[in-house]
């Protein structure tokens, strides 16, 4: 990993070294994370260039020749040529070759924004430019098909992506993944990014966020297939539950005592000490016992505090879940430490747990999305100042 590479410039510098001439074993030199696409294979129907490198580099060049890639501020240039850089990097490891002789990499957009997520972590990128540029890898192949699907599911996943980055740079992103390839169906594929463009553009989130009456409008047309998104509901919650989110050793019980004193916890990590339950044992016990205590402050309408990793939204989606049921409000808060402090506080906590674990958490971390709760409240600790230079950040989409 590029240890540093934003904070000391190095990516700033191969981003305009590159902008002038191409220069991709440089960037292969920086993260070595990328040479693996040299010798990752694609399906010649789709990638008659076949190699994921030289795809890589012609969709470089496609985004670099874009007009409207030339009128972006220079940190969002920027953001969109690492994105364009990492875009396809999770292929090596989806990549295989079926019975019938085709090749398919089927998640590779999910392994390439984790991969993405841990690099830049290594790098000190800013937490709001890396998940931006995390949202765009992992929905980078939507507009390819966006258009295809029911009017209320292409409106669904639209307003969903609308809250995570901006589509204006998920187009542009996907207009040059189209044209830097070599495939039987040029015109289809671009015809497809400029339709799904469309949905966008009429849903009039093209430029911006949707417009929810109120956060429960919001939750309840996500998760609801019977909502319209303009539809206002009515909130009156019973009480609160807050979701806690991020790795072993980030500070969360120091942050609940901090913030939310007197308030109760169910906590994996107490009831694991009360059953005297070691982490590698079997949790099923302690899982069983968490809930139940869960669901004595919701019927109870008591505000209380789940406190656990839930670093996947899989895990966060069954505590939300729950909170739903008793009609409680649900927010989530995500920790987030450089990693260097993320191993020195784990080290330091009683129940402290190897940093192969520790890794592999990194690899599967999901932060939270702003439409998985009524509220998302992320709690990052700050790298240190960039040495080179203090870019201004691109913002997420408006509310």
């Amino acid at each position: 990993m590029a240890k540093n590479a934003y904070i000391d410039g190095r990516m700033h510098e191969l981003w305009e070294r590159y902008e002038a001439e191409p220069c991709w074993d440089d960037l292969c030199a920086e993260f070595p994370v990328l040479a693996p696409l040299a010798a990752c294979k694609q399906d010649k129907r789709h990638h008659g260039e076949i190699f994921v490198d030289k795809h890589t580099r012609m969709v470089i060049h496609e985004l670099l020749r874009d007009p409207e890639y030339a009128e972006l501020d220079d940190t969002t240039r920027f953001l969109m040529f690492w994105t364009a850089v990492f875009h396809d990097s999770g292929k090596p490891e989806r990549t295989k070759t079926e019975e019938d002789g085709s090749i398919t990499s089927r998640g590779h957009s999910r392994a390439g924004a984790s991969i993405a997520r841990r690099e830049m972590m290594a790098a000190g990128m800013p937490y709001a430019m890396r998940e931006h540029m995390c949202s765009l890898i992992l929905a980078h192949q939507i507009p390819f098909w966006l258009y295809e699907h029911s009017e209320a599911d292409q409106t669904k996943k639209a307003i969903k992506l609308a809250m995570e980055l901006d589509p204006r740079l998920l187009i542009m992103h996907a207009r040059a993944d189209a044209r830097g390839r070599i495939c039987h169906d040029p015109d289809d594929i671009r015809m497809r990014v400029e339709l799904s463009r469309e949905v966008f553009v009429e849903l009039g989130i093209y430029e911006g966020r949707y417009p929810f009456a109120n956060e429960e409008s919001m939750l309840a047309y996500v998760r609801r297939d019977d909502r319209h998104p303009a539809y206002e509901a009515y909130m009156d919650f019973a009480c609160q539950g807050t979701i806690m989110c991020g790795i072993q050793g980030v500070g969360k019980d120091t942050w609940i005592a901090e913030n939310m004193p007197g308030i109760p916890v169910v906590s994996l990590d107490d009831m694991r000490e009360e059953m005297d339950v070691e982490w590698t044992d079997n949790q099923g016990r302690v899982v069983q016992a968490v809930l139940e205590a869960a669901k004595s402050h919701l019927r109870a309408k008591r505000d209380f505090v789940w406190n656990a990793t839930n670093i996947t939204s899989d895990q966060r989606e069954k505590v939300i879940s729950l909170l739903r049921d008793y009609n409680a409000r649900v927010r989530i808060v995500y920790l987030e430490a450089p990693t260097d402090v993320l191993f020195k506080q784990n080290a330091e906590r009683a129940a402290s747990v190897p940093e192969a674990v520790i890794e592999r958490f990194l690899a599967k971390l999901e932060p939270p999305k702003d439409w998985e709760a009524h509220e998302v409240v992320r709690v990052i600790a700050p790298h240190p100042v960039a040495k080179r230079r203090n870019l201004h950040q691109p913002k997420p989409p408006s509310p």
